[in-house]
């Protein structure tokens, strides 16, 4: 029950109030039937002690006064928000972002990592109600951030990646980091211990263990993975990395960084940090292998993702904002605000009153009639 802002957990005990005037009624009256039956004594204080407004009533209406709180009391006020419910969309999305020696070439501006940064920072600034983690790869993995909202922290660890922030920049392992994603995403979604023992291992899904979906996730999840070639490197087959993101239900949102019609001279930093093209055996400038897009077309496919190519700026950004859409979910949130208890107040109120009553009976109103 609501009143004016105040809620009773037990209304129930209100309904007393309601006999309290009543009480009062017949307290009173049979006060005046005790008094005619006075046939001697003084008439003027006869008529003081049968007046309804003699301060021998004090006491009474306290007494009532202090029932009335303590049934007030017993119905629990509180005061505090009431339960909301509103829709938002929720997710958690891992990036996986490329940073082998190739992600230097020059045909997204200035170079591809360097856009893929710039984009991606932009991309971070346009969401909300979303936990982002970052997980940078080349040969292998590293997760630069665990899933977070604070959209600010991803950004500056962000801003630190580089080629060469991992070993072996020389190579591409898509599969493995897609798994470093898949095991953030697990020990990110807030399960118990026990219902982490209950998943099968990544080895049994390999062979084709049959797993149920787990429902009820919180978020729902997404890998978006970033990167300019195909899988050279690593423990982990993409397609069988995919297999397990669809198991878990977690989408695979694939982008190709770069040129996919023709390929452009390689870039590649010197220990100074000057660039230079790369020259082969017989003085020809090394080109920059293409995106295997025939490989991410099918990694997001098994997701349940999509595949995009981005040869210039633009294009990444693009794709990005459709990603962003696509990744939307109202998803029904329920915010418990807890109610502050009240009831002690009106008890010490009612304390206070009934210690007043026993005062002034024992004090300034025995004297009188």
């Amino acid at each position: 029950m609501d009143l004016h802002g105040i809620h009773f957990a037990n209304p129930t005990w209100l309904l007393g109030l309601l006999a309290l005037p009543f009480a009062g009624l017949a307290v009173y009256f049979l006060s005046q039937a005790k008094h005619k039956n006075f046939f001697l004594g003084n008439p003027q204080l006869v008529g003081e002690v049968s007046n309804p407004l003699s301060v021998q009533v004090i006491p009474p209406v306290l007494r009532f006064i202090v029932l009335a709180l303590c049934l007030l009391a017993a119905a629990r006020p509180q005061a505090g928000q009431k339960k909301v419910e509103e829709k938002k969309p929720v997710t958690d999305l891992f990036v996986a972002f490329d940073v082998s020696s190739s992600m230097l070439t020059n045909d997204l501006k200035p170079n591809r990592v360097t856009a893929a940064k710039k984009v991606l920072s932009e991309f971070l600034d346009k969401i909300e109600n979303v936990r982002v983690g970052l997980t940078v790869f080349a040969g292998v993995s590293f997760t630069q951030c665990p899933l977070t909202t604070d959209m600010d922290v991803v950004k500056k660890l962000l801003s630190n990646v580089e080629i060469g922030s991992v070993k072996i920049e020389n190579a591409t392992a898509i599969g493995d980091a897609l798994v470093s994603c898949l095991n953030r995403l697990q020990t990110g979604s807030g399960k118990t211990q026990n219902s982490m023992n209950t998943t099968p291992s990544l080895v049994s899904k390999l062979f084709d263990v049959k797993q149920e979906v787990e429902e009820n996730k919180p978020n729902t999840q997404a890998i978006l993975l970033m990167t300019d070639g195909g899988n050279n490197y690593g423990r982990m087959d993409p397609l069988a990395a995919a297999k397990i993101a669809a198991s878990r239900g977690v989408k695979i949102y694939a982008i190709g960084m770069g040129s996919v019609d023709h390929r452009v001279p390689a870039l590649y930093q010197l220990p100074d940090g000057k660039m230079t093209y790369g020259l082969d055996g017989g003085g020809n400038v090394v080109m920059a292998d293409l995106a295997d897009m025939g490989l991410l077309k099918e990694i997001a496919r098994i997701a349940g993702g999509k595949a995009y190519s981005a040869g210039d700026n633009n294009t990444l950004k693009s794709v990005l904002d459709e990603i962003a859409k696509l990744e939307k979910r109202d998803v029904s949130v329920t915010v418990h605000w807890e109610y502050q208890e009240l009831a002690s107040f009106f008890l010490i109120a009612a304390f206070i009153l009934l210690a007043l009553v026993l005062g002034l009976e024992t004090t300034i109103l025995r004297t009188l009639p």
